[in-house]
C-alpha cells in the first residue's frame, strides 16, 4: 500500500508519537484506516487523538473543501510538524505522497518511509506538502498543469470535479537528464521535474485491441483525479468511477470482475508481474505523455541531499520504461 523500506528504519522519538498518529489519520483518511498502518488499536489510537486535539485545540474540520485538514490545525501543531519533519530529513528518511498508479516509482527505496497510497487531488497534496505532513508528493501533468501559474485556475471545493477540463499536453520525452531549471514555483512549494512517459490502457484477460469508441474505463474518484479522466474522454471513451478506498489490489480486481480496462502507467502494469497474467498493455491510438513531478518545500529542495538522491532514483526508473517494446507485449 505504501513504500517499503529495505535494511533499516527510522527510530522517532517518543515526543512525536501523538503527531504521528494525527498526521497518519490525515493521511489515512480516518481513525479506523490508520490503524493498520499505525499497528495500533482504535481505541488506543482515539485516545492519543483525544489528548492531542484537548492540548493544542484542534477543531475538526466540517466543511468539505479539496485543501482543508480534515482534523485541524493550530500554529503550534504547525511548528511540532517542521520540528518532526526536521528530525526524519536528518535521519536521512522521507514521507513521500503517491497514488496506485505511481506507487511503483518509490517502492523499495530504502529512504521512504511507508504512507498510504490513495487517489488525492493536487491541491490536497499541495497542503500536505505545505504543512510539513508529506516532504514530497510525486504529481501527474494531467493534474497540476491546469493550476500552474498562468494556466485557468479550478475552484476549490469538492463539487468541482464534475466540471472536467481537457489536460494539457505534457512536455516531449526527455533526453538522459533533465535540466533542474525547469523547477517551477506552485504557492510556495516547488515543482521539480522527473521525466516523462507515456501511458496505456491495461485491458482484461482476451482483449486484444483497443476497445472501440464510448467503451466504459475505469478511473478514480472525479475529485481525486480528474485530469486522468479527462483524458480518458478525449480517448472518445466513457468512464466508470471506481470507490475512492481503492488501491492496488482492488484496482487489479476491478479490471479482473468488471471486465473493464484502465488507463495506467507502465510501472503499475509491470509491477502486477504475474500476479494478472491474463491483463494485457495497449498502446494508444493518441499518445499520452504523463511528466512526472516532485512537489517539495523549496528550503528542504535546497539543504536536504536525500530528496535529490531520491529524484535521481525516480528519472532513472523513469527512463527505464522508454524502451517501450519491452513491456507492451508479454
Amino acid at each position: 500500500m505504501g513504500a517499503t523500506l529495505a535494511a533499516t528504519t527510522y527510530r522517532q522519538p517518543e515526543l512525536f508519537d501523538g503527531l504521528n498518529t494525527l498526521d497518519l489519520m490525515e493521511l489515512c483518511g480516518s481513525m479506523a484506516a490508520a490503524a493498520g498502518p499505525l499497528n495500533l488499536s482504535q481505541p488506543t489510537i482515539s485516545r492519543r487523538h483525544q489528548k492531542i486535539s484537548r492540548d493544542f485545540g484542534l477543531n475538526r474540520s466540517t466543511r468539505h473543501f479539496i485543501d482543508e485538514l480534515h482534523y485541524g490545525e493550530t500554529e503550534s501543531i504547525r511548528l511540532l510538524r517542521r520540528a518532526f519533519q526536521s528530525h526524519r530529513l536528518s535521519s536521512g528518511f522521507l514521507r513521500i505522497g503517491t497514488d496506485p498508479l505511481r506507487q511503483g516509482l518509490i517502492d523499495g527505496a530504502r529512504q521512504v518511509l511507508p504512507v498510504p497510497s490513495q487517489f488525492r487531488h493536487a491541491r490536497c497534496l499541495h497542503r500536505l506538502v505545505e504543512s510539513s505532513i508529506l516532504d514530497g508528493a510525486l504529481l501527474s501533468s494531467l493534474e497540476i498543469e491546469a493550476l500552474l501559474p498562468g494556466r485557468p485556475h479550478e475552484l476549490d471545493h469538492l463539487e468541482v470535479a464534475e466540471q472536467i477540463s481537457g489536460p494539457i499536453p505534457a512536455p516531449p520525452l526527455p533526453g538522459p537528464r533533465l535540466c533542474r531549471n525547469a523547477s517551477q514555483e506552485w504557492d510556495g512549494c516547488l515543482l521539480v521535474p522527473l521525466g516523462c512517459w507515456q501511458l496505456g490502457l491495461v485491458a482484461p484477460a482476451g482483449v486484444r485491441v483497443l476497445p472501440p469508441r464510448w467503451t466504459e474505463v475505469l478511473v478514480p474518484p472525479l475529485a481525486c483525479a480528474p485530469g486522468l479522466a479527462s483524458a480518458v474522454r478525449q480517448q472518445q471513451w466513457m468512464i466508470k468511477q471506481v470507490p475512492q478506498d481503492l488501491n492496488g489490489f482492488s484496482w487489479q480486481q476491478g479490471l479482473e470482475t468488471q471486465q473493464l480496462p484502465c488507463l495506467a502507467t507502465p510501472s503499475w502494469f509491470m509491477g502486477l508481474g504475474d500476479c494478472a497474467p491474463g491483463l494485457r498493455w495497449l498502446e494508444l491510438a493518441s499518445p499520452i505523455r504523463e511528466q512526472i513531478w516532485l512537489l517539495v518545500n523549496p528550503s528542504n529542495w535546497e539543504q536536504v541531499p536525500v530528496l535529490a538522491e531520491l529524484a535521481e532514483k525516480i528519472e532513472a526508473s523513469i527512463r527505464s520504461f522508454h524502451a517501450f517494446d519491452a513491456y507492451s507485449n508479454r
